[in-house]
Formats: C-alpha cells, sequence, structure tokens
C-alpha cells in the first residue's frame, strides 16, 4: 500500500532518469526537447520499499473541460476574483466576479517510480535571496501544496488501486504510464 515518503513533499527530478524511462514508455512526462530546464515536481510516495512520484502538470487549456476529480487526477485551483486573473493564466467562469483558477493537475496515472540519487527535494519556503520571478514560483508551489495537503489521502487510494489493478491484469490503462516497464528501469 502506497503512503507518503514522511511528510507531503515535493521533488524535482533528473532529466537524463526521466529520459531513460520515457525510452520504454511514452506516457512518462518528458520532451526531448526545450524542457532542459523544466523542473519535474511531483509528490513522493512509497510502497514496500518502491518509491514513486505523481508529477504536477501545470495548467494548460484543455484542462478547463476536465472534472475536479477523476480516478486519475485532481485539478488543483483556487478560488479567484476575474479581476486578478493574468495573461497566460488558466480559468474558467465560477460565480458572480468569481473564476475557478486552475493552478496545476496532480495526474496519477503518470506516476512514475524514483530511486535515490536522481531527484531532489524542493524549496518552497521563501528566502531573503530569492528573485521576484523565484518568489513567485514558491508562492504558486505554496498554493498546491496546501491544496495537496487537503486531499492526499483521496490521492494516494486512487494511486493504490490504479497500481494494484494494472499489477493484477498486467495491462496499463489508455494514456496510463506502464508501472511494471519502469520500474525494470528503474531497478537497473
Amino acid at each position: 500500500m502506497f503512503t507518503l515518503e514522511g511528510k507531503l513533499t515535493f521533488i524535482n527530478i533528473d532529466q537524463s532518469y526521466l529520459k531513460k524511462l520515457y525510452g520504454v514508455c511514452s506516457e512518462v512526462y518528458y520532451k526531448p526537447s526545450g524542457y532542459e530546464n523544466k523542473p519535474y515536481i511531483g509528490i513522493l510516495i512509497n510502497k514496500n520499499n518502491r518509491k514513486y512520484v505523481i508529477p504536477l502538470s501545470s495548467a494548460k487549456e484543455k484542462h478547463k473541460a476536465w472534472k475536479n476529480v477523476n480516478k486519475e487526477c485532481y485539478l488543483i485551483f483556487e478560488t479567484a476574483k476575474k479581476s486578478s486573473m493574468g495573461q497566460g493564466d488558466i480559468w474558467v467562469q465560477a460565480e458572480g466576479e468569481h473564476v475557478k483558477h486552475i493552478l496545476s493537475v496532480l495526474d496519477i496515472k503518470k506516476m512514475i517510480p524514483i530511486v535515490d540519487g536522481v531527484y531532489s527535494r524542493v524549496n518552497i519556503n521563501p528566502e531573503d535571496g530569492d528573485t521576484d520571478e523565484v518568489k513567485k514560483y514558491k508562492h504558486l508551489l505554496n498554493k498546491e501544496y496546501s491544496f495537496c495537503l487537503k486531499i492526499i489521502n483521496e490521492v494516494i487510494g486512487k494511486a493504490n488501486r490504479l497500481y494494484d489493478k494494472q499489477m493484477k491484469t498486467g495491462k496499463a490503462a489508455k494514456f496510463c504510464c506502464d508501472f511494471k516497464k519502469l520500474e525494470d528501469v528503474a531497478d537497473q
């Protein structure tokens, strides 16, 4: 059964490790070019001494049509005033002057096995020397972290069901990472 690896932790994964996983499963979040400096952020979980990470994906236009929750993912959002939305923000109308501002997606079906040495913990705490851009990014990460804290038990339950079903049937669902293939790579 998956559990949190300590307390809720965001991690960033090394791109060369992601490339190896992507080589055996094209559902792994990895882009061969233009993503060298894009962090791969996710939540670290553990099952029988095997670590996995559930990725957070940036909000995209397609997420406007998604439900807040389904068996494979969660929209991470906040309620905000429409007037506070900036160019590039992803949102859908809520009630009155409020909108559902989509921050990111926690994508359980894209979770991957992780091994020590290929990831680092993400510091979401603001520091005096942070640039304005870093402060803004950490502010976003803190919003996502707070949201995830509220739903983490449900997320872990869904991760367990998805993983166990795939391992029992030996079949990866559509758009889902193939956990067995990825574990074979991680073990090497």
